[in-house]
């Protein structure tokens, strides 16, 4: 099973200046992201690979689409979302950023979707629209904002 797991804002915003546009202020969802690849194979660009500091993520296999190989410890590298569904040996979750994610959407049987409750209108990076007909929504957990939340969302679980 593929999965892509993406953060987004109400116009499908997911990047700003090599980061989320709305960083690290949703505890809840960065503790979901955590469970739900844990023990997974994760799948990013470098780019996203980058921005979490150009280390792997723990408990989990990272595998970087790069065309310059990493010489990161932990980390495989793959010349395509081809070569490196070819190399994960766990569940596959797709991480970001924006080209792994136009690239992975026609492979995916599954869309993780935290959908923030908020506009981020300098973000420069966007996540394609979710074709309804080809998308249904299984199952759907809402987060208010409080002190662990800058801003309250949904994660909203796709299948085809």
């Amino acid at each position: 099973m593929k999965t892509i797991v993406v953060a987004m804002d109400k116009n499908n915003a997911i990047g700003f200046d090599n980061d989320l546009p709305w960083g690290r202020s949703l505890k809840d969802d960065l503790a979901h992201f955590k469970r739900t690849t844990r023990g997974g194979s994760i799948i990013m660009g470098r780019k996203t690979f980058e921005s979490l500091g150009s280390r792997p993520l723990h408990e989990r296999e990272n595998i970087v689409v790069t065309r310059n190989p990493t010489a990161a410890k932990g980390v495989l590298s793959a010349l395509s979302l081809d070569a490196a569904y070819a190399l994960a040996r766990n569940e596959i979750f797709i991480c970001g950023g924006g080209q792994i994610y136009e690239q992975a959407i026609t492979d995916a049987d599954r869309l993780i979707v935290t959908h923030v409750d908020a506009e981020f209108p300098d973000a420069t990076v966007h996540f394609p629209v979710i074709d309804s007909g080809m998308w249904l929504e299984t199952a759907r957990e809402h987060y208010d904002a409080d002190d662990r939340n800058a801003y309250a969302f949904d994660i909203v679980t796709y299948s085809r």
